[in-house]
């Protein structure tokens, strides 16, 4: 029961943490991960001009959402 309440902490962390991540980065985020579109595909609807510039992207993105995560998490939410 314990480690199910952590679990759910850190995602309300990661709710967080998303709502402040800001567009696209946020759009981009659960286009990959959620929606489970490819690199060519999110490259022609955020209008990146290849998939390499689109994962570029999409990897700085989950660097700046790494950043905000996991400040959050040091001081306790």
């Amino acid at each position: 029961l314990e480690a199910h309440e952590k679990k759910d902490a850190d995602f309300v962390v990661m709710e967080n943490a998303l709502s402040k991540i800001g567009e696209p980065c946020k759009s981009l985020l659960e286009a990959f991960y959620i929606q489970k579109k490819s690199m060519p595909e999110i490259a022609d609807f955020f209008g990146y001009t290849n998939a390499d510039n689109a994962k570029t992207q999409k990897y700085k993105c989950l660097v700046r959402l790494k950043k905000i995560f996991f400040a959050q998490y040091k001081n306790g939410f």
